[in-house]
């Protein structure tokens, strides 16, 4: 499945919704009081946060709508895909912010100060080069990774971006996917439990990072490494038409989902895994899904885990 520039930030517009209704609330208030704490300890100086896969920046207009940031705030956004940092910064200058270099934006209002400095890379590697070993205080004080950790080797954040926030600064990685995929109706369950099973090999296979348990796996990983586990909690995607069909985008974010599913199925998942399913009936089953989003008759669910970390 090719991926263009208006499919996938669309696709991210349209999960915002979606998000919003999932985050684990408890967790997400406890970043905000800690996140309060970490301002009034430096004063006037900025607190500062680093968002890895950054997408289109929803997580940034979701702090601020949630009355979730302090001031003065530096923000650094970083995400691996041009497309999606060229829509972020639009969605920015769109707003109330004031271009002020290539990917750099402000805004200062009575009560806010707030600038922004995007990238488009990897990273790691940005985090390479920001780190200073000989910094006496977390060069960040906070690191935000949504849907991140379970696409990426956990040992390498640990070793990479870890060091960023070392010291007592905050990691915030909230919607990590935890091993369940549902959809409902169905007209062949064992098809249907055979390509869901078959999706989620795809996730797991050897040459992936990350993996499809990644959620409950970081309950363990997280204080083996050495950091301080402030919060966990559920943050499912359950999407679900009413009489008056989805709500805001979510059926684009459906069709998204359906298609992410077939193309893992058809080009990811080892054979073993769906060697009693032809591609023939992975694509009439997708086209199945799809039809039902037509007739507002899809139900989707995906199991995700919110969770909070403080580096000393």
């Amino acid at each position: 499945m090719s991926r263009s520039f208006t499919d996938f930030t669309t696709y991210l517009d349209a999960k915002r919704s979606v998000d919003d209704r999932s985050l684990h609330r408890p967790t997400f208030d406890r970043l905000i009081n800690e996140l309060d704490a970490r301002a009034m300890a430096r004063e006037e100086r900025p607190v500062r946060i680093l968002e890895v896969g950054f997408g289109i920046g929803t997580m940034l207009e979701r702090l601020r709508e949630w009355d979730g940031l302090p001031s003065p705030v530096e923000y650094v956004g970083v995400d691996i895909d041009d497309a999606n940092i060229a829509a972020a910064s639009d969605r920015l200058t769109d707003g109330d912010f004031e271009q002020t270099g290539r990917r750099e934006f402000t805004l200062t209002t009575d009560d806010a100060e707030l600038t922004v400095e995007l990238h488009a890379g990897d990273a790691f590697e940005l985090a390479a080069d920001r780190h200073d070993p000989t910094a006496a205080d977390p060069q960040f004080d906070l690191l935000i990774g949504m849907a991140f950790l379970d696409i990426v080797p956990f040992a390498q954040v640990a070793e990479t971006l870890f060091p960023l926030v070392s010291g007592g600064g905050l990691g915030y990685f909230p919607i990590t996917f935890d091993g369940v995929t549902d959809v409902r109706p169905v007209d062949d369950p064992e098809l249907t439990t055979t390509l869901l099973d078959g999706f989620h090999a795809a996730m797991d296979a050897p040459d992936r990072p990350g993996g499809s348990q990644t959620g409950r796996r970081l309950c363990t990983e997280l204080p083996a490494a050495g950091v301080d586990h402030l919060a966990v909690g559920g943050s499912d995607w359950v999407v679900t038409p009413s009489d008056d069909g989805y709500p805001a985008d979510e059926a684009m974010f459906l069709r998204h989902i359906v298609d992410t599913m077939e193309n893992a199925l058809l080009t990811e998942t080892p054979a073993a895994a769906i060697d009693t399913v032809s591609d023939d009936a992975i694509r009439a089953w997708t086209r199945q899904r799809h039809a039902q989003i037509d007739r507002r008759e899809l139900t989707y669910l995906a199991h995700n885990i919110d969770h909070l970390i403080r580096v000393p």
